[in-house]
């Protein structure tokens, strides 16, 4: 009786090993998936962050310019006077 509780009692470990094994694999896994999202998503993220601030900078020259324009527009005007 001794012995059979011995054989179940190390069953039981090996069990709860090959478990254990499991969830870290399954862990390891999901943070490798976790770690190629973020890589992907970072990229498309820098992207558009990079897209708007090209917008950005186009939109201020353009704005400028349009400025610099009506200025130097008025400035012929009163130099024809």
């Amino acid at each position: 009786m001794a012995l059979a509780q011995h054989i179940n009692i190390q069953d039981a470990k090996k069990v709860n090993d090959y478990f254990l094994w499991k969830i870290l694999l399954l862990g390891t896994d999901l943070l490798k998936q976790l770690w190629w999202h973020t890589k992907a998503y970072t990229t498309v993220l820098g992207v558009m962050l990079l897209t708007f601030a090209s917008l950005g900078f186009v939109y201020i020259h353009y704005l400028s310019g349009k400025n610099l324009s009506r200025f130097f527009q008025h400035e012929t005007v009163v130099e024809q006077k």
